[in-house]
């Protein structure tokens, strides 16, 4: 089962724009699953995400939208599909300007798109894919891409710190970047994504009954000291749900710097705060009851750790007494406050990680004029004949289908 046939509806689903056409009143849908932007018709309210993204699941996972339709018309009340179509003026999708190759260090090493094979979808543009390496071997590996226009700047940064961490060298607590993901078009090599390391097991989040060690919660102290005082980089998402255990080496892993960010950068977001969080959340497993409705990211940490909050949660292993993991955990923190506080002693990043500038936009064809811009239609390159990067694959639901059976599908969307 992937990802997408048991999350939320508006995890799946984004709702890019509600506007008008003279076809009338449409939602622009953007489905992660099928990596596709689809223009829904109702001649209602389209504005009401809840139903959008009810309708829209119903008739993408029964199979009655056709892979080539870019609209929908359905009944106001979205019970009935009443028509669809793939009029090239229709489409609305969105075609990422990316990168060329040479803007990336020459030395990392790279693997073609269509080598990639698709084991798993693990979130939104994240995906368990497997390749051939050498001597008839296998590797496994989790490939993060940019298929959605509006995570371009996000994603720039998050590459780039990646890539500027695994210059320093691989460290023993930090999933490891493994290499730049290409696609060629018209002769160019552009950076679609990249690949790190698979780690098996899942999350801290997603297993509650999994011994925690009092070892690991040292090695998470070490790894954010070392990210934020020797490279310069705040996590900006040290929660449970970004950490793993490694089996193989019994090493907690931290992962996914998609909110990373330079020291100093967001003074508000602390990652000696989102330690503490991440630990209340694993040892009580309350994250959720306790601070209903409040973001975990602006919890105080020192406050957290005087509550009397902390009572073990009777599915929880621990390899030591709770207050051992809180009396490591404060003086930890009361070490890092005091530094923070202390002109004197202003935390400085001995060896910062590089944050290159985003490229400025390229100049893209918009109406016969020349203009800077991210993204680009899909409409305008295909009635000009150009050729564009396609990621449109299968439903999560498509996949088990008979006529599916005993196919391979590409991280390219392609079943061979």
């Amino acid at each position: 089962m992937t990802f997408f046939e048991h999350c939320d509806l508006d995890q799946r689903f984004t709702l890019s724009k509600s506007s008008w056409t003279p076809r009338g009143q449409y939602a622009l849908v953007f489905d992660f699953d099928q990596r596709r932007a689809i223009k829904l018709y109702m001649n209602e309210d389209t504005s009401d995400e809840d139903v959008v993204f009810k309708i829209m699941a119903k008739f993408v996972d029964s199979g009655a939208i056709r892979s080539d339709s870019v609209w929908i018309q359905v009944s106001p009340d979205g019970n009935e599909l009443i028509d669809q179509g793939s009029e090239v003026e229709e489409d609305y999708t969105m075609i990422p300007c990316y990168w060329t190759r040479d803007q990336f260090p020459p030395a990392l090493p790279s693997i073609r798109r269509s080598d990639l094979v698709e084991l798993d979808r693990l979130g939104l543009q994240v995906d368990r894919v497997a390749y051939d390496i050498p001597e008839g071997h296998t590797k496994e590996a989790t490939f993060k891409y940019l298929v959605y226009e509006n995570n371009i700047g996000a994603f720039w940064e998050e590459v780039n710190c990646i890539i500027g961490m695994h210059a320093r060298g691989t460290h023993p607590n930090i999933v490891s970047f493994d290499r730049l993901v290409t696609e060629t078009v018209k002769g160019v090599e552009k950076i679609v994504g990249f690949t790190t390391d698979f780690i098996p097991g899942g999350t801290l989040d997603d297993s509650k009954t999994r011994l925690f060690k009092l070892k690991y919660l040292y090695q998470l102290i070490e790894t954010v000291d070392f990210l934020n005082l020797e490279l310069g980089v705040v996590h900006g998402d040290v929660l449970s749900w970004n950490l793993l255990v490694d089996e193989r080496t019994d090493n907690l892993l931290l992962f996914d710097f998609n909110s990373a960010f330079p020291l100093g950068e967001k003074p508000e977001i602390s990652d000696v705060d989102l330690v503490v969080v991440a630990m209340f959340d694993v040892i009580t497993r309350s994250l959720g009851d306790v601070f209903d409705g409040e973001s975990p990211y602006e919890i105080d940490g020192v406050q957290l750790l005087a509550a009397d909050l902390w009572e073990k949660d009777p599915e929880v292993n621990l390899d030591a007494d709770v207050s051992e993991f809180l009396r490591v955990l404060k003086a930890w923190v009361e070490r890092r406050k005091a530094a923070e506080e202390d002109p004197e002693t202003e935390e400085v990043a001995r060896n910062p990680v590089e944050w290159p500038e985003l490229p400025d936009p390229p100049l893209v064809d918009c109406s016969g004029v020349m203009e800077p811009r991210e993204s680009e239609m899909r409409q305008r390159l295909i009635m000009a004949g150009q050729p564009y990067i396609a990621w449109q694959r299968p439903s999560s639901h498509d996949l088990s289908l008979p006529e599916n059976k005993g196919k391979v599908l590409l991280a390219t969307g392609e079943f061979v």
